[in-house]
């Protein structure tokens, strides 16, 4: 883990405090984070940022999140298409890590993908990569720890593929040994199986997506036709690190059998039918009964082999070590007051809205805005370029207008959220605090509503309105 730059790196997003950053790649950087604990923070606020309550929160306030965003650099392309592309595939990841619930897959949080800039949270799972593990540990060449890893791998898939998704991009820096076993990260090359044929999808065909390291030949070929036997091969690549500490192929993957050398008895039947060709691997059903029926042959149980598997990452000392920010008893005040103060004065704790001008009615000079007619009064979301209509990438937050066609909707509040600057001055704990929107006081005699009579402010109402309509006039929705 990385101190935050406080001049590049976020404070809060959302109901987030930002505390370390973890890494960063091609796409977008992950922060190690901790969920504010404010008040008020209720129906509203929490629909606009999809925030789903899973029990993570249960560990009091210090339980952690990764919160991932995407490099500034990719959203200011002057490729319109392009970033239209990029902010589709988060969108994408979204989805897929909502969609997908398993007890080996890291629980959603909370996302606002049509951010300024946008971001998504998941549960933070303390412990090493398994490439991390192989690396600096060594490699797991005993059937019981090696069985339980791979029955690991098998329940995630079994819960990517159970919501009709495939993962793509399986590999060990992907594996997380944490304390509860293997947990299965990273949904940003995933894609909604039946969508990969459609007009909509996002991969185009011969196109390659993933780690050719760990992929098979099918999908370097073509990412975008390929089915779930590729996922299944992803399981062998991986098991096959683990066992030998190198790739199966030393450039691309290859559609033969890799070198055997160094690779125990016991394990090559299995690893042989996952390297086989696509119709000939086995289903994930099957890889599950060959890992239990080998671990039965030495006289083992799954809950034996996964202690052995435990033990193994305990003795090799790789655990992330946690920054002082994380093991305090509370959140940085001054974050803390800044995002609280967002939550009392209807404004949002990250940055401007995205200048498309559907959310003018929200910005702090918004009656200046509409006195001067300089507010859109469109009832639709404009068109993109080739015709395409925009408003099918949005998400409403209504109930679905067939289910219920007499109901009332409720009001809806924006996704859209905000993004925050550092303005460079102390705070109490003596890192700069972020910039907050200048809250508006109520009148002193004015006691504080309650969360549950709070009333939602009149911009975001006529946002709702406007959104609702633009969903109901929509042919995609």
């Amino acid at each position: 883990m990385e101190s935050l730059d406080y001049e590049r790196d976020p404070r809060v997003r959302g109901p987030f405090e930002m505390l370390a950053v973890l890494g960063q790649g091609g796409m977008g950087r992950a922060y190690l984070a901790r969920r504010l604990p404010l008040e008020g923070w209720d129906g509203p606020w929490e629909a606009a940022y999809r925030i789903t309550e899973t029990g993570v929160e249960s560990a009091g306030e210090n339980a952690l999140a990764v919160v991932k965003t995407i490099r500034p650099a990719l959203l200011a392309d002057d490729d319109a298409s392009q970033v239209e592309r990029t902010r589709a595939r988060f969108v994408a990841e979204v989805d897929a890590i909502r969609a997908v619930v398993g007890p080996r897959i890291p629980a959603f949080l909370g996302a606002a993908p049509e951010a300024a800039e946008p971001w998504l949270a998941m549960e933070y799972i303390p412990g090493p990569s398994l490439d991390t593990q192989i690396r600096k540990g060594g490699c797991i060449t005993e059937v019981g720890p090696w069985a339980a890893l791979g029955l690991g791998l098998v329940e995630a898939l079994e819960s990517v593929h159970g919501a009709d998704i495939l993962h793509r991009d399986l590999k060990p820096a992907n594996v997380v040994l944490g304390p509860n076993g293997p947990m299965v990260l990273d949904f940003g090359l995933a894609v909604i199986a039946e969508r990969q044929n459609s007009a909509h999808a996002l991969t185009k065909t011969g196109a390659t997506l993933g780690t050719p390291a760990f992929m098979p030949w099918e999908q370097y070929e073509d990412s975008k036709h390929v089915k779930a036997s590729a996922d299944v091969y992803a399981i062998g690549s991986t098991l096959f690190f683990t066992v030998t500490g190198r790739y199966p192929f030393p450039g691309v993957p290859l559609p033969m059998a890799p070198d055997w050398a160094g690779v125990p008895a016991d394990f090559l039947p299995l690893l042989g039918r996952l390297f086989a060709p696509a119709e000939q691997r086995p289903a994930l059903a099957d890889v599950r009964l060959e890992l239990s029926a080998m671990l039965a042959r030495h006289g083992l149980s799954y809950e034996g082999a996964a202690r052995q598997l435990a033990k193994i990452v305990s003795e090799a000392g790789l655990m992330p070590k946690l920054p002082d920010e994380a093991l305090s008893e509370a959140p940085d005040p001054d974050v803390r007051e800044q995002a609280q103060r967002a939550v009392d004065h209807g404004a949002a704790p990250d940055a401007p809205w995205l200048d498309d001008g559907l959310f003018d009615e929200l910005s702090p000079d918004a009656d200046v805005i509409v006195q001067e007619g300089r507010a859109d009064s469109g009832d639709v979301l404009h068109d993109d370029a080739d015709g395409t209509d925009r408003s099918a990438r949005y998400s409403p937050t209504a109930p679905d207008q067939r289910e219920a066609p007499t109901a009332p909707l409720p009001p809806l509040v924006p996704t859209k959220m905000l993004t925050t600057e550092t303005d460079g001055s102390p705070g109490r704990t003596g890192r700069p605090a972020a910039q907050a929107v200048p809250p508006v006081p109520p009148p002193a005699d004015e006691p504080r509503r309650s969360a549950s009579h709070r009333p939602i402010p009149r911009p975001a109402q006529k946002v709702s309105d406007r959104l609702r309509r633009a969903y109901a006039h929509s042919g995609s929705i």
